[in-house]
């Protein structure tokens, strides 16, 4: 019975995964853009204020902006793909269901967790966002960028909640090599 749940769990997160291929290109272009146009405005400001004495206004600001799209983008991507790093130090020492449970604990607290932080920063958005803040030079809204900042943590906490429910078949795979090496 509990294989078949997994087998379900496993088509579900691939179904939400295979409907997320629209999404994923969307963020890897934006982050790649918002890369390239920090590296771009990082040397057009420094050639700036060293060759010609005159630094771009506003060029931290929007640096900044594109690192907070880089960074924020990328938390929930990492998520979907199971790409965050992890040091498993008491993975062999456990048996592989209870290894299953831990890390279906884990996901549901780091859900949790960007639950809490997504609401905080929502807060802090419209907190910003009546108060009508603006950043120094460019007075760009400084609410937006909160907002996109809470969504991307709703996104993020959403996929672990996923894959705690689904278990994904990346730990599946994981948990059947240990049984493998195990019996070994």
């Amino acid at each position: 019975m509990t294989r078949s749940n997994t087998k379900i769990g496993q088509h579900y997160w691939l179904l939400f995964q295979d409907g997320c291929c629209y999404l994923f290109p969307a963020i890897t272009w934006t982050s790649a853009l918002a890369l390239f146009g920090m590296m771009l405005l990082t040397v057009l400001d420094v050639l700036g204020r060293y060759v010609l004495g005159t630094p771009i206004l506003g060029g931290s600001e929007l640096t900044g902006f594109m690192l907070l799209v880089l960074v924020m983008l990328m938390l929930p991507l990492l998520v979907f793909k199971d790409d965050q790093i992890r040091v498993d130090l008491l993975t062999d020492a456990i048996s592989p269901s209870v290894a299953k449970w831990i890390e279906r604990i884990y996901a549901l607290g780091l859900s949790v967790g960007c639950v809490y932080l997504a609401m905080t920063v929502f807060k802090l958005a419209t907190r910003a966002d009546r108060k009508r803040l603006v950043t120094e030079y460019l007075e760009i809204p400084a609410s937006w960028a909160m907002y996109a900042i809470a969504a991307c943590l709703f996104l993020s906490a959403f996929a672990f909640f996923l894959r705690a429910v689904c278990t994904t078949a990346v730990l599946e795979h994981r948990l059947q090599s240990m049984e493998g090496d195990r019996h070994d």
